[in-house]
């Protein structure tokens, strides 16, 4: 009874240990911030007689967490309050579709300050893609943002003051800036 005891409390013990190591805490060194209109407010794609209304920051947020976590290690939106970071990222997205051309738009700028506050610099990524309007729509809208994306963390990369930020000390409440952002005006059919 005494070896089982023992044998279950080590299964134990190990199981807890695995699951804290698990969850360790990787340094934010990236924090991204998107509007709340682009989460609240749809934009409308149309075709002809079509119509499909989109919402950018959720598939902007995936596609960012995605690009941007892969090239620069620790990153983290806003809306989970990180502890500190070295740079801001405001993401500001912009879509369109041409019917006649069968082509989606897709359009993202990225402003970069240091967390606290000053400016770095602004990169945008543009983006065509050939796609059916009707034909997994989300699919392809998601495809555009991470290309975008793609091409706007390149132009980090290569860019030496975006470089030394990341190297420099870290900053507590990096997204308490974000706040003083000037809000951009309600986009009309994606136009702005």
């Amino acid at each position: 009874m005494i070896n089982f005891k023992k044998a279950l409390s080590a299964v134990i013990f190990l199981m807890l240990s695995s699951m804290a190591s698990a969850h360790e805490v990787v340094p934010t060194s990236v924090a991204v911030y998107i509007q709340a209109q682009d989460y609240d407010h749809p934009i409308r794609l149309r075709n002809y007689s079509q119509g499909y209304w989109i919402s950018q920051g959720p598939m902007l947020e995936t596609a960012a967490l995605d690009v941007l976590g892969a090239e620069f290690g620790g990153v983290e939106m806003c809306d989970a309050k990180p502890n500190e970071s070295k740079v801001l990222v405001w993401l500001r997205p912009s879509m369109f579709y041409n019917p006649q051309m069968r082509t989606f738009y897709g359009k993202v700028t990225a402003v970069t300050y240091t967390a606290d506050g000053k400016p770095i610099a602004s990169y945008v990524g543009e983006v065509a893609k050939q796609a059916f309007f009707d034909v997994k729509t989300d699919m392809t809208l998601s495809a555009v943002y991470h290309s975008a994306m793609l091409v706007v963390a390149g132009k980090m990369k290569a860019d030496a003051k975006f470089q030394a930020a990341l190297k420099a000390p870290s900053f507590s409440s990096p997204c308490a800036t974000a706040s003083m952002l000037p809000e951009s005006k309600i986009k009309f059919m994606s136009i702005q």
